[in-house]
Protein backbone atom coordinates (compact mmCIF):
# COMPACT_ATOMS: atom_id res chain seq x y z
CA UNK A 1 0.00 0.00 0.00
CA UNK A 2 1.10 3.16 -1.25
CA UNK A 3 1.84 6.35 1.26
CA UNK A 4 0.41 9.06 1.13
CA UNK A 5 2.28 12.34 1.24
CA UNK A 6 1.66 15.30 4.00
CA UNK A 7 0.56 18.42 2.57
CA UNK A 8 3.22 20.84 3.54
CA UNK A 9 2.42 23.57 1.67
CA UNK A 10 -1.21 24.81 2.15
CA UNK A 11 -3.72 26.54 0.37
CA UNK A 12 -4.14 30.14 1.01
CA UNK A 13 -7.58 30.21 1.72
CA UNK A 14 -6.43 27.61 4.37
CA UNK A 15 -3.67 29.74 5.42
CA UNK A 16 -6.20 32.47 6.08
CA UNK A 17 -8.96 30.86 7.28
CA UNK A 18 -11.20 32.74 5.43
CA UNK A 19 -14.78 31.44 5.43
CA UNK A 20 -17.04 30.83 2.52
CA UNK A 21 -18.95 33.20 1.41
CA UNK A 22 -22.49 33.43 3.11
CA UNK A 23 -25.02 34.83 1.14
CA UNK A 24 -27.46 35.22 4.05
CA UNK A 25 -27.53 39.09 5.83
CA UNK A 26 -29.85 38.39 8.38
CA UNK A 27 -31.28 35.98 10.94
CA UNK A 28 -33.64 34.10 9.67
CA UNK A 29 -37.31 34.95 11.11
CA UNK A 30 -40.36 33.01 10.60
CA UNK A 31 -43.19 35.40 10.14
CA UNK A 32 -47.03 34.02 11.43
CA UNK A 33 -50.27 35.99 11.05
CA UNK A 34 -52.00 35.33 14.12
CA UNK A 35 -55.61 36.04 14.54
CA UNK A 36 -56.97 36.53 18.36
CA UNK A 37 -56.15 37.51 21.50
CA UNK A 38 -52.56 37.30 21.78
CA UNK A 39 -50.64 36.89 25.63
CA UNK A 40 -48.64 39.97 26.09
CA UNK A 41 -46.71 40.05 28.86
CA UNK A 42 -45.14 43.60 30.63
CA UNK A 43 -41.95 43.87 31.29
CA UNK A 44 -40.85 45.42 34.45
CA UNK A 45 -39.66 49.07 34.43
CA UNK A 46 -35.79 49.65 34.19
CA UNK A 47 -35.72 52.62 36.08
CA UNK A 48 -36.97 55.16 37.84
CA UNK A 49 -36.23 58.76 39.73
CA UNK A 50 -38.24 61.07 42.13
CA UNK A 51 -37.66 65.03 42.60
CA UNK A 52 -40.39 67.74 44.71
CA UNK A 53 -39.90 71.32 43.95
CA UNK A 54 -41.88 73.96 44.64
CA UNK A 55 -43.77 76.20 41.64
CA UNK A 56 -45.09 79.43 41.90
CA UNK A 57 -48.01 81.40 40.24
CA UNK A 58 -45.82 83.62 38.39
CA UNK A 59 -44.50 81.58 35.90
CA UNK A 60 -44.07 78.31 34.33
CA UNK A 61 -41.05 75.76 34.95
CA UNK A 62 -40.02 72.73 33.17
CA UNK A 63 -40.54 69.72 35.02
CA UNK A 64 -39.25 67.26 32.23
CA UNK A 65 -37.79 66.84 29.20
CA UNK A 66 -38.65 64.91 26.05
CA UNK A 67 -37.74 61.38 26.54
CA UNK A 68 -38.39 58.54 24.48
CA UNK A 69 -37.03 56.29 27.46
CA UNK A 70 -39.65 57.33 30.27
CA UNK A 71 -43.05 54.67 30.22
CA UNK A 72 -44.74 57.30 32.55
CA UNK A 73 -44.07 59.98 35.17
CA UNK A 74 -46.53 60.76 38.28
CA UNK A 75 -47.28 64.61 39.05
CA UNK A 76 -48.87 65.32 42.32
CA UNK A 77 -49.55 68.62 44.03
CA UNK A 78 -50.17 70.39 47.54
CA UNK A 79 -52.16 72.54 45.76
CA UNK A 80 -53.49 73.10 42.68
CA UNK A 81 -51.09 73.16 40.01
CA UNK A 82 -51.40 74.01 36.22
CA UNK A 83 -49.61 71.95 33.34
CA UNK A 84 -48.87 72.31 29.92
CA UNK A 85 -46.84 69.51 27.26
CA UNK A 86 -45.08 72.24 25.53
CA UNK A 87 -43.52 75.78 26.35
CA UNK A 88 -45.58 77.58 23.76
CA UNK A 89 -48.94 76.44 26.07
CA UNK A 90 -46.28 76.99 29.32
CA UNK A 91 -46.63 80.66 28.31
CA UNK A 92 -50.43 81.58 28.70
CA UNK A 93 -53.08 80.31 31.66
CA UNK A 94 -55.57 79.64 29.22
CA UNK A 95 -53.46 76.97 27.47
CA UNK A 96 -52.34 75.23 30.79
CA UNK A 97 -54.60 72.20 32.16
CA UNK A 98 -55.97 72.95 35.91
CA UNK A 99 -55.02 69.99 38.19
CA UNK A 100 -56.92 69.94 41.61
CA UNK A 101 -54.63 69.38 44.37
CA UNK A 102 -53.80 65.87 46.17
CA UNK A 103 -54.70 63.79 42.61
CA UNK A 104 -52.04 62.05 40.94
CA UNK A 105 -52.05 63.40 37.14
CA UNK A 106 -49.94 60.27 35.11
CA UNK A 107 -48.26 61.23 32.16
CA UNK A 108 -47.71 58.34 29.55
CA UNK A 109 -46.85 60.31 26.68
CA UNK A 110 -42.76 60.43 26.15
CA UNK A 111 -43.45 64.61 26.41
CA UNK A 112 -42.03 67.75 28.43
CA UNK A 113 -43.93 68.75 30.87
CA UNK A 114 -44.42 72.68 32.27
CA UNK A 115 -46.32 73.28 35.73
CA UNK A 116 -47.28 76.57 37.17
CA UNK A 117 -48.98 76.99 40.71
CA UNK A 118 -52.24 77.88 39.98
CA UNK A 119 -52.82 80.30 43.15
CA UNK A 120 -51.07 80.26 46.04
CA UNK A 121 -47.20 78.22 45.97
CA UNK A 122 -47.18 74.60 45.87
CA UNK A 123 -44.73 71.73 45.84
CA UNK A 124 -45.08 69.06 43.04
CA UNK A 125 -43.70 66.05 43.28
CA UNK A 126 -42.36 64.00 40.21
CA UNK A 127 -42.09 60.42 40.06
CA UNK A 128 -40.49 59.07 36.61
CA UNK A 129 -40.36 55.54 35.44
CA UNK A 130 -38.09 54.50 32.80
CA UNK A 131 -38.18 51.64 29.70
CA UNK A 132 -34.56 51.79 29.55
CA UNK A 133 -31.44 53.56 31.11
Amino acid sequence: MAEQEPVLEPDVHEVLQEEPADDMTAIPVEVRCVEGPVRVQVLPDKGASTKTLTVTSSRAVRVLVADARRKSAVLIGTEAFRVAYTQAAATEDTAMALWPKDVPLVVSATVEVHVKAAAADSTVSVQTFRWAE
